[in-house]
């Protein structure tokens, strides 16, 4: 089984099953993404035009585009494990043909005229980039000097973003610039840039920037000067480019979790791999207690980043309205989980997890150690681009006076719903995506109402007791966010608070996901409560609690060895997509 266990074939899944077999197994040389030229590529900086081209070929760009405009893109879990599936084998690959989703995403958003024309060049397969940031100006998007000069029947674009994925490569970029003179936040609009129709005398372009991740990437600048496009190509009405890209980015931050994913999946075959496999006089890291607890929290933090993949899209979804809160909170928290797999890996490997190139893998694959570290690498820019984690943080404070508002408590049956494997999923309502929530997150909300289900009628177990000290440790949270003083500029113990949150978040994540699952046909990860106990321990812990206990990680790693054994990803998506 190399696709995502079982239970892909049939339903609206279907797409990522056939993905996954037209990539083919990364271990064979000749397959569509092989792990040994991923690692070659990388090392030698070298974009991957080979692999990048197949992908196109299959058509995933089809699955960018809403059905509404004549794409396939309906339910956006799809494309949303397409990219996993790509990021597993190998994450520059995903970040640079998934780098047309983001740059098209505000003419999805907008919903004007601009849409239709974004569609047909998406489905060309060229590259459509998204030009927001600028050469030291970080991540305060208000403070773009680029401008955009709109009249009767022309806009004039002058300026330069800067460091931008596919800047050279792309057919076209949604630009944000300056429209207006005026400070204020309707002084910005968003303009596509089409190549094809612009002089090319007009637009220059920066060097490649040398990273330490997405080595083979097309990191680069572009400069505009007297860029002149038609009057059509303004994304949206003039002057609400801030707005449509601050919305915008509520849908792109989940869809990064399945960069995320990719890369933990890589990262837990590796150590899976390793440690099954004697080392010297060392013996197999599977028989050794530490090595094992390790091995058991990986898998959990792992579980939890999918959770916050699932909860994000699905609430897309659902919940369109609390995407300025959802999204923050899984693009912090995924990202930061991810990274913290990969440090715990890496100690727990040793020297092999800093190998580089395609040799000395010993009994494993040549590359395996290679592509450990290159996607250590890699999966570090999730946690910067779309927003970085002191962005979404001090977007989280922001929310909290909304979170704490009062308000109707959700029905269980009204959380859960949308995370069930058999319910529908209407396209995404853009228009119901908001600058702030009025509630906050009704998942966050309905956490009492989630750990007292969990509870059902036992007095104790790993899985209730963890349960329990998260919804405590959220009552304690509202009483201190009710005391925090309001700040134009948050200090670092807003901050703080608001990382607390978004572990509670995580815990509710968890909770929610398991709950919703459990009409599914059982499989590895699902035959008990043991991965829900796993990662409600490891989320208490990183509140202060004790670390997850020896016989709960242990139960986890025996479930995920079995899955890996079979050739399967660690994942609770097998049993979730069947229905009993």
């Amino acid at each position: 089984m190399t696709a995502l266990a079982t239970g892909l074939d049939a339903g609206v899944l279907a797409p990522v099953r056939a993905f996954d077999a037209f990539l083919g197994d990364p271990a064979h040389d000749d397959a569509v993404v092989s792990t040994r030229r991923s690692v070659r590529l990388d090392e030698a900086s070298a974009f991957p035009e080979d692999e990048i081209a197949a992908v196109t070929a299959f058509g995933l760009q089809r699955w960018y585009i809403p059905a509404a405009h004549g794409g396939m893109l309906d339910d956006a879990l799809v494309p949303l494990l397409m990219i996993r599936q790509l990021a597993r084998r190998d994450f520059t690959v995903a970040a640079a043909h998934g780098k047309t989703f983001l740059g098209a995403i505000c003419a999805w958003v907008a919903d004007d005229g601009i849409a239709t024309r974004m569609a047909r060049l998406v489905e060309t397969g060229r590259p459509v980039s998204w030009g927001l940031t600028e050469r030291g100006r970080g991540s305060d998007l208000s403070r773009s000097a680029t401008t955009a000069r709109i009249g009767a029947g022309s806009v004039r674009v002058d300026g330069g973003k800067w460091p931008i994925n596919n800047a050279v490569r792309c057919r076209a970029m949604t630009v944000l610039a300056r429209s207006d003179d005026r400070p204020g936040p309707r002084s910005l609009s968003l303009v596509l840039v089409d190549k094809d129709e612009a002089d090319p005398a007009t637009i220059g372009y920066e060097p490649k920037v040398s990273s330490h991740g997405l080595r083979g990437a097309n990191l680069a600048g572009i400069r505009f000067e007297g860029s002149v496009v038609g009057a059509d190509a303004v994304v949206g009405p003039e002057g609400h480019g801030l707005e449509i890209v601050l919305k915008s980015l509520q849908l792109t931050r989940p869809f990064t979790t399945g960069l995320s994913m990719g890369a933990v999946d890589r990262a837990l075959q590796t150590a899976l791999d390793a440690a099954s496999v004697p080392d010297g006089a060392r013996g197999r890291l599977l028989d050794e207690p530490v090595a094992r607890r390790a091995l058991g929290i990986a898998v959990a933090d792992a579980l939890l980043v999918e959770c916050l993949m699932l909860v994000g899209v699905r609430s897309a979804h659902a919940f369109p309205g609390e995407m300025a809160l959802v999204s923050a909170l899984v693009k912090f928290l995924g990202p930061d989980t991810a990274d913290l797999l990969f440090r715990d890996l890496t100690r727990l490997l040793g020297a092999r997890a800093l190998v580089v190139g395609t040799e000395d893998g010993g009994a494993l694959h040549p590359s395996v150690f290679g592509a450990f570290q290159k996607a250590a690498r890699d999966s570090r820019v999730v946690g910067i681009f779309d927003g970085n984690s002191v962005v979404n943080l001090n977007m989280i404070v922001n929310e909290l006076p909304n979170q704490l508002r009062p308000a109707a408590a959700p029905s269980l049956d009204e959380v859960l719903a949308p995370l069930r494997a058999d319910a529908p999923h209407e396209a995404i309502d853009t228009t119901g995506l908001r600058l702030v929530t009025r509630h906050g997150s009704r998942l966050l909300r309905s956490l009492p109402v989630l750990v007292d289900a969990v509870h059902d009628g036992r007095t104790s177990c790993p899985a209730v007791d963890a349960a329990r000290l998260i919804g405590d440790e959220y009552t304690a949270l509202r009483r201190e966010a009710e005391d925090m003083p309001r700040q134009s500029q948050p200090d670092p113990l807003a901050f703080h608070l608001a990382e607390r949150f978004a572990l509670v978040f995580g815990g509710a994540c968890a909770l929610a996901v398991h709950l919703a699952r459990r009409r599914a046909i059982p499989g590895p990860l699902g035959e008990s409560d043991v991965w829900l106990a796993a990662v409600l321990q490891r989320v208490a812990n990183r509140l202060g609690a004790d670390p997850v206990q020896a016989p709960v990680a242990d139960a986890l790693l025996d479930a995920a060895v079995r899955v890996h054994e079979t050739g399967g990803v660690v994942t609770l998506l097998g049993s979730w997509t069947e229905r009993s």
